[in-house]
């Protein structure tokens, strides 16, 4: 049983990288020029971005140090996944750690191979600065990983007060 954990969290990382294979290889008219496809009346947009630094391009130029900081971070969620997977029980957190894995090892990935992140979809909202994001689904794994990951201690330590 817990090889499908590791399985879940590595078909994470392949399915992202085919994703980012696919938006990077657009080197035609449309990535050249900028453009983008808007769906959702125009609510999400798809656009291919090289992000050259962390989170909304922080620190571009210094892609060795961040390899370094995404290696130990990444090393830190692993392990904080292997651990879980020797426990009993946890599956919200089995689920989230598997998405924070397969999310974090595809950006590492990226960073190693490429020296950037494929980066593709944007939201348009009424807040200017987050419609200047660009994601990608390692960065949306990480995040609902997290998310699962929180809610599943949140759950023990709950239950661990009703017993």
């Amino acid at each position: 049983m817990k090889l499908i954990w590791i399985q879940l969290a590595l078909g994470l990382f392949q399915a992202d990288l085919a994703v980012k294979h696919e938006m990077d290889k657009e080197d035609g008219e449309d990535a050249a020029s900028g453009r983008e496809r808007e769906l959702c009346g125009g609510a999400v947009r798809i656009r291919r971005l090289r992000n050259y630094g962390m989170a909304g391009g922080r620190f571009a130029g210094h892609m060795p140090a961040i390899i370094k900081v995404s290696t130990v971070t990444t090393l830190g969620c692993a392990g904080a996944f292997l651990c879980t997977l020797l426990r009993k029980g946890h599956e919200l957190q089995k689920v989230g750690f598997a998405l924070l894995t397969g999310g974090a090892l595809s950006n590492l990935y990226d960073r190693c191979r490429k020296g950037y992140v494929v980066d593709y979809v944007s939201f348009r909202t009424p807040f200017p600065r987050l419609n200047r994001l660009v994601f990608n689904l390692s960065d949306f794994f990480i995040l609902a990983g997290a998310l699962l990951v929180c809610l599943g201690q949140t759950a023990e330590k709950t239950r661990g007060r009703q017993e």
